[in-house]
């Protein structure tokens, strides 16, 4: 039997508290895979530690602190990283920060325009120009797409009438967005705001078990959707009391197929596509990083055509890659 569960049905759902880890404690690995561009045309990779970001590159460049907050994406060009900011009083808000080359990071960005005190995870349109984010909606007391477009800070709600939505992505062409609510993934028109199509969830995530934190990504030309999800976990795992292990899946659109991508040697989330549409990140940890005590997430990259990780970040969660 399918199982499912809620992980955003608070307004604030709890972070886990990992620990402190100062900035020295990172330990940077590049294998001869990631040294695939140029000097000074490697690709950027935006990641968080706990409560900061980060900035590096696949060809192991020193990794920059360029905020505080949770859930950075990097713009598909790369000039700037969106993520969540937490107030004092823990409200959360959208932010942006600009990036310029050989510069320090530019002034942060909070939207006004954005009401309520509960935004959070953004992702960038292909193009760039918008940010689509989980927005907790005070009349209706639910979640609900939030639609930010950078140029003149307009906020509106996608779907209105649709609420209970999570897991927010972007179509490949930007034309359409997409949200699941546990039971249906939904496609919904960016310019008119309506449910243009749904399918049942189980048609992506097969047996796994759905939650409102799994995390999509589209590649490049649409064709190949990556998503974690969890799934029982092995002895291994359970000895640590680890019941439920995440892993990184691959859903084809054309044939509704999805086959896993990570094996059993470690923890997958939060998949993002590298270039070219062949090759990923994500952030997870081993049996033995999660039998410590502190932060335990590191960073791999792996190729659709390989069963193994790579380590590429000793230190780092929730990353994401220029497109």
């Amino acid at each position: 039997m399918r199982m499912r569960y809620l992980r955003a049905i608070l307004p604030y759902p709890p972070r886990l508290g990992m620990g402190i880890l100062c900035f020295s404690c990172f330990f940077l690995f590049v294998s001869p895979l990631f040294l695939e561009k140029a000097a000074g045309d490697a690709p950027k990779i935006a990641f968080s530690v706990e409560n900061s970001i980060f900035l590096t590159d696949l060809q192991g460049a020193t990794p920059q602190k360029i905020a505080e907050g949770y859930d950075p994406e990097i713009s598909p060009r790369g000039d700037m990283v969106a993520f969540t900011f937490y107030t004092e009083e823990g409200d959360r808000m959208i932010g942006v920060i600009p990036l310029s080359e050989g510069k320090e990071p530019g002034k942060m960005r909070l939207f006004s325009s954005i009401p309520g005190k509960n935004s959070y995870g953004p992702r960038w349109s292909p193009d760039g120009s918008s940010l689509l984010f989980n927005h907790w909606m005070e009349d209706l007391e639910d979640w609900v797409l939030g639609l930010l477009t950078l140029k003149d800070e307009a906020f509106r709600i996608l779907a209105p009438e649709q609420g209970g939505l999570y897991s927010p992505f972007w179509s490949a062409e930007g034309t359409s967005v997409f949200a699941q609510d546990l039971d249906s993934i939904y496609q919904i028109d960016v310019e008119r705001g309506v449910v243009m199509g749904k399918m049942p969830l189980f048609s992506v995530l097969g047996e796994t078990i759905a939650s409102s934190a799994v995390h999509f990504a589209v590649s490049p030309d649409g064709s190949k959707w990556l998503f974690d999800a969890e799934i029982e976990g092995t002895p291994e795992w359970q000895k640590l009391d680890i019941p439920l292990l995440s892993a990184i899946f691959l859903y084809t659109p054309e044939d509704g197929k999805a086959r896993r991508l990570t094996d059993n040697s470690v923890c997958a989330l939060h998949p993002a596509w590298l270039p070219g549409g062949e090759a990923f990140i994500f952030s997870g940890y081993t049996p033995e990083e999660a039998a410590r005590e502190g932060f335990p997430f590191s960073i791999f990259r792996q190729s659709l055509q390989s069963s193994a990780a790579e380590l590429l970040l000793s230190h780092g969660d929730s990353p994401s890659s220029v497109r």
